[in-house]
């Protein structure tokens, strides 16, 4: 499961991953997003990880075209997840993203939404 909403009134949006991510739902967090960063400004994510299994060959190929493409609308990424690989992905990646990313335990969740509420 794969979704994406952007928080009413605010620069701050939510994707949420629950399982194996399907090319159907990479292709309608990709409108969505697109969308928003259409509008003009910059987003801040909070990518919520709960559990991951993998990704539809056609899934993985869009997120990461998109996922570069989109990059220079992002300002902030929160990652919160338990997974040691996937926070050290997250760790690694920030160190040559142009956006500042941090990542954040399951159990702190309301603290990476503080961190993405706070102004910049």
């Amino acid at each position: 499961m794969l979704t994406y909403e952007k928080k009413p009134g605010t620069d701050v949006a939510e994707i949420v991953v629950d399982g194996t991510i399907t090319d159907q739902e990479m292709t309608a967090l990709i409108a969505a997003m697109q969308a928003d960063l259409d509008k003009g400004g910059k987003l801040k994510l909070l990518e919520d990880i709960r559990t991951f299994k993998g990704m539809e060959p056609a899934a993985f190929f869009k997120d990461v075209r998109f996922g570069l493409a989109m990059m220079k609308g992002i300002s902030h990424v929160a990652v919160v997840s338990d997974a040691q690989w996937l926070r050290l992905l997250a760790e690694t990646f920030g160190r040559v993203s142009p956006a500042q990313i941090r990542v954040f335990e399951r159990a702190r969740i309301d603290e990476a939404r503080a961190w993405l509420a706070a102004p910049t």
